[in-house]
Parts: structure tokens; sequence; C-alpha cells
């Protein structure tokens, strides 16, 4: 008997902003994008980052042929966004100013970065300071306000927090004695207690 094997799709959220771009019909000297998101558009952004409120969102990129059929943008992302305080859950103000420099290439270039078996053990070697190995797409079409939302949530800053908020450290209760000792002054307490060698 034959068994069913079922897999779930992973369903990928179409962009707030949408901004199809055809690679192969993309002019040699690049096309300008540019694109700012309405009052809605923000909400479902704030809906997605789960954070107070995006007040705004905005790209601006030039997107450009790279080597054959691959494609490189440009650009920057702003905005601004509310956060809660990690400390006191207050509102915080957040401007995001962020460059968008990405390189995108087909599924299968020979122009990804891919590991050496051999030299790795299957992993991935990145160069911290160098620039991000190229990302692969499929199909031929990309859409820009995918990457610049993934480029917003980036730069969202991890901890927000108020200007004066500090966070209290936990006080330790001293009256009880620590029961973890120094090993090594417990063995140096042995040695005292055994009698010396004539």
């Amino acid at each position: 008997m034959a068994k069913k094997i079922v897999t779930e799709e992973i369903i990928e959220l179409e962009p707030v902003l949408s901004l199809p771009i055809a690679v192969d019909r993309l002019k040699s000297l690049g096309e300008m994008v540019k694109a700012e998101a309405d009052e809605e558009a923000c909400d479902a952004l704030r809906e997605r980052l789960g954070i107070l409120a995006v007040k705004s969102f905005s790209v601006e990129a030039k997107v450009m042929p790279w080597k054959k059929r691959g494609v490189r943008i440009e650009g920057a992302v702003r905005g601004e966004v509310e956060q809660a305080c990690v400390v006191t859950l207050q509102p915080v103000l957040e401007m995001i100013d962020a460059e968008l420099n990405l390189t995108l290439v087909p599924k299968g270039s020979s122009f990804a970065r891919r590991a050496d078996n051999n030299l790795t053990g299957g992993e991935m070697v990145v160069d911290p300071e160098g620039e991000d190995p190229p990302e692969e797409f499929e199909g031929e079409e990309i859409d820009i306000g995918k990457y610049a939302e993934e480029f917003f949530a980036l730069n969202l800053n991890d901890y927000p927090r108020v200007a004066d908020a500090e966070f209290s450290p936990h006080i330790e209760d001293e009256s009880g004695s620590d029961s973890s000792e120094n090993p090594f002054a417990a063995l140096a307490s042995l040695k005292k207690d055994l009698p010396e060698k004539e």
C-alpha cells in the first residue's frame, strides 16, 4: 500500500509595496524605482513587523543589469516607526534611513556563491568585510518592494529604549550562604588536615 505524503506549501506574502521589474526588459542604463506606502500599506507592514506603528515607508532605487542575466539594486529605504521600549513599554520613535544594495542572479547561476564541499565540508564561507554574495531569484520578474521590505525590517532597532530607561539590576539575597564553593579551596583545606610525611 503506497503512502500518501502531504507537504505544506510555504505561502509568501505579497510585499506591501509591489514594484515588479521584468529582468529581460531592463534597459542597459537601468531604471529608477520610487514609491511611498500609503496609510493602508503602512498598517499592513506594522502588522507584519509586530510593532506599534509604521508612520511612513518609502523606497528609492536604481535597478541595473548585472553580468548576463543578473540585476543590481542600489538605493535606500526610509521610514518612521514606533516600537515599544524594552524596559518601560513606552512608544519609541525611530527613523529608518538605510542603504539598499543587492545583487540578484537567476537560480542556478554560476555567479551565486556556493559552498565548496571539499574545502569547507559543505559550509558557506562569507567574508564579513566583503560584499554579500548574490541572491538567487526565479522567473523573469523581480519585485523591488520585497527586498525593500526585507532591508527595512533588518534595520529596525532590536532593543528600542526611551532616553532615561535603565534596567534595574537583580539584587541577590545576601543573607544566604553561597553553596557553590571553590573546588581548589576545598582541596587546599583537605591538604592542611593530612599528616606531614617524614
